[in-house]
């Protein structure tokens, strides 16, 4: 004689099923949605668009005698412009036709309403957060930089940089690097050219395990999705640095005016003395009271519970009042003036970038959407034959730059301590 057990009517039951789908990441993208919703937006060609200004002051300043009455010879005061230009990125997608069909039944056949519209809406979120990413970068499209030299194809643990340095894009260890078949590039920053390629196989924190497909890798290569080296808008990262470069189309070492001012931490505690240290600057090269008022501040949230513990030793607590005897704990905001504090944990993690929102610009040939010239939603993949096939691709993305009027409208802090500070690398999965 055998008990029943579960098995022997398992055909009897029905699945439970969760009527949520999860994500095991996030999405948001609060650094660009805010820089997009607050500075002014121009439509833009390959043309390109062009931004004068003054670069040097007229001269033959003279001081005489009257018995020595003629002037210096006249000085010309010079123009010169600024260029920018459009780059463009796309996130494509096929579906098989059984896909798309399926997706598109009744939606009580689909777990928590997630029909084709809520598939879209990921690629869609997907393609926001990338823009994230390179919202505060260089325009090289760096999603991490190798710390690891490998010399050979296969199986092997790439390390990736985590700590605070001079150049942007270096504390963000190996937590973008993704193992879901897309294929990256380590780059020859010499030469500019593609030195190893590689897949994820196990991602990481500070390194990931990885499959080469070919070439090498060397330290101090940055890893970028494939094919998209330098091809990206230039970030936050390039336009707000004091580093020689060209920007928009200007040697800042021939016009150092181009460079904006920092305050180098070098290492130490970012403070609230760093935040006044930086607006003194601004008010002092742009000799105006108000050169740091209303500003927009770019920080994780990381730098700012730095800056909100700081204020924990100056709690106080009301012995006969409401809550008695209660001490109070970090508090919850921080401010600093009337700057307005956009907390994005995408940012650099030893960074923090102030803007004028009417310094700065965004440029677009076009805006975020879908690639659609011919009006059709989904077109059909010609397939091998070239007679068609059941799969169907679309592709959304921006052909867009982001740029900037006036470098004296902006600054920032660099290479903040980043010991005992919560990063992406140190909270767990993105």
């Amino acid at each position: 004689m055998a008990n029943v057990d579960f098995q022997n009517i398992a055909d009897l039951k029905r699945e439970d099923v969760d009527n949520r789908v999860r994500s095991y990441f996030e999405n948001r993208a609060p650094g660009y949605n805010s820089f997009s919703d607050n500075v002014p937006s121009k439509e833009l060609t390959d043309k390109g668009y062009r931004v004068a200004m003054w670069v040097t002051r007229p001269g033959g300043h003279t001081a005489f005698l009257p018995s020595a009455s003629d002037f210096n010879a006249a000085v010309s005061p010079q123009t010169q412009s600024m260029y920018i230009f459009p780059t463009h990125y796309a996130l494509p997608m096929v579906f098989q036709g059984n896909v798309v069909r399926g997706l598109m039944r009744d939606q009580k056949d689909n777990i928590g309403g997630q029909g084709l519209n809520s598939t879209l809406q990921l690629y869609a979120d997907t393609a926001t957060k990338r823009i994230e990413m390179m919202f505060y970068g260089d325009g090289t499209g760096a999603l991490a930089y190798s710390s690891s030299t490998i010399g050979s194809t296969g199986s092997a643990t790439l390390n990736c940089t985590t700590a605070a340095a001079a150049t942007p894009g270096q504390t963000k260890g190996a937590r973008r690097l993704e193992n879901n078949g897309a294929v990256y590039n380590a780059i020859n920053t010499s030469t500019g050219a593609v030195r190893g390629s590689f897949t994820v196989t196990t991602m990481g924190a500070s390194s990931c395990t990885i499959n080469v497909i070919a070439g090498t890798i060397s330290s101090g290569d940055p890893i970028v999705d494939a094919n998209s080296y330098n091809r990206w808008f230039r970030g936050l990262g390039w336009i707000v640095s004091d580093q020689n470069r060209t920007l928009q189309g200007l040697s800042t070492s021939s016009y150092p005016d181009l460079n904006a001012p920092v305050v180098d931490l070098a290492g130490a505690v970012l403070t609230p003395a760093a935040f006044e240290n930086i607006k003194a600057t601004l008010r002092t090269r742009n000799n105006e009271a108000v050169a740091a008022d209303d500003m927009s501040c770019y920080i994780t949230p990381g730098q700012m519970s730095v800056l909100k513990k700081q204020g924990y030793s100056l709690g106080w607590y009301d012995r006969g009042g409401e809550g008695g005897d209660t001490v109070k704990g970090v508090a919850k905001n921080y401010s600093d003036g009337d700057t307005r504090f956009i907390e994005a944990a995408d940012n650099d993690e030893d960074r923090a970038y102030l803007v004028k929102n009417d310094c700065v610009g965004r440029w677009e040939e076009m805006p975020f959407g879908e690639y659609n010239f011919d009006q059709q939603t989904w077109r059909m993949v010609l397939g091998s034959n070239q007679t068609g096939s059941d799969n169907y691709q679309r592709a959304i993305g921006t052909c867009a730059q982001i740029g900037i009027y006036l470098p004296r409208g902006t600054a920032f802090i660099k290479r903040a301590s980043l010991s005992g500070v919560v990063t992406q690398v140190t909270s767990g999965p993105i």
